[in-house]
């Protein structure tokens, strides 16, 4: 049975550090970044965690990371950064039907654990790596900081091998997104929603 969504953004992160301290008794699963200092968050604070898994189960909790978050809600895309750490891994998660807002990024802190593989984990993908920077980019954006999104922006666009046109915000994050639905044409329900959410932010 498909969990139902959550009625707000607290209520997805305690499911979330429900479901994570069950898994794994030992560990311990905390809030990070804005959510976790109170009062800090605002309207476009994605959901960011911490979670420390003992020696005992620390690898069975990571390899069965995706059944364990299915049960919060059915999990559109869960990607495993690639990039080597002893004893982390960094995990981006998706839920069918949250905001785009609500992108989980998840840090599993435990000895060994950086070469320990989530075999449920989706590919890398760069197209939608650059999708989610211009998310990022649109949050900063209407955080009013145009100076970051410009960093975040190009970062973005480098993803997917290209860069940043001129021209107004409009003009550069629509250039950017069609790159990306052309090289990674997987991506295109994402970048749809991306688009719908760029004319949210920038209004045209």
């Amino acid at each position: 049975m498909t969990a139902p969504l959550p009625a707000s953004r607290d209520e997805a992160a305690a499911l979330l550090l429900e479901v994570l301290g069950a898994s794994c008794p030992t560990g311990a699963a905390r809030l990070i970044g804005s959510m976790g200092v109170p009062g800090a968050a605002d309207a476009w604070s994605d959901i960011d965690l911490r979670w420390t898994v003992g020696p005992e189960g620390a690898e069975d909790a990571l390899r069965s990371l995706r059944p364990t978050l299915e049960r919060v809600g059915t999990v559109e895309s869960l990607r495993v950064d690639p990039e080597p750490r002893a004893d982390l891994r960094l995990v981006f998660v998706r839920f069918q039907g949250w905001p785009l807002w609500w992108r989980v990024d998840l840090e599993v802190h435990g000895q060994g654990l950086g070469s320990v593989d989530v075999p449920d984990a989706d590919p890398w993908s760069p197209g939608e790596s650059a999708c989610m920077g211009v998310v990022v980019t649109l949050k900063t954006l209407a955080r009013q900081r145009p100076a970051d999104a410009e960093e975040q922006l190009a970062h973005a666009a480098a993803r997917v091998g290209t860069t940043v046109v001129a021209g107004p915000w409009t003009v550069r994050v629509g250039s950017l997104l069609d790159e990306v639905a052309a090289r990674s044409p997987g991506t295109a329900d994402l970048v749809a929603r991306t688009r719908r959410l760029a004319r949210e932010v920038l209004g045209a």
